[in-house]
């Protein structure tokens, strides 16, 4: 399963972002949670979409969601910290893919006939 974080920044702050990433991409990719793995961190391309920024993080079961809640690590918390300083509040979104062959969906609900 994939899990995006997308959010936007605050004004102005794209470039000094993109320099904390590069940074700091080795640190968030070597210390993630048990069962996790970041795939990337993404940039909207020329500002097109809803988002400016996306994380993908790869997990395997819904249990691994748990392991995120109870997960800590001092560099991560504090690079966290610092992170968040750069996105607008309010602004997050995630959203939770499954490939489509473990996807559930439901059978359509057949429709009654009507009394006319």
């Amino acid at each position: 399963m994939l899990l995006l974080w997308s959010a936007n920044l605050e004004k102005g702050r794209d470039f000094e972002y993109k320099k904390f990433i590069a940074k700091n991409l080795a640190s968030y990719k070597k210390r993630h949670p048990p069962g996790w793995t970041l795939r990337g961190v993404y940039g909207s391309t020329f500002y097109i979409g809803k988002y400016d920024v996306t994380w993908v993080w790869e997990f395997r079961k819904f249990a691994d969601l748990d392991a995120v809640r109870e997960y800590s690590d001092p560099v991560i918390d504090n690079l966290s910290m610092e992170e968040f300083d750069f996105y607008v509040p309010g602004s997050g979104n995630t959203t939770i893919l499954r490939d489509v062959h473990e996807w559930n969906v439901l059978a359509p609900k057949k429709r009654r006939k009507s009394a006319k």
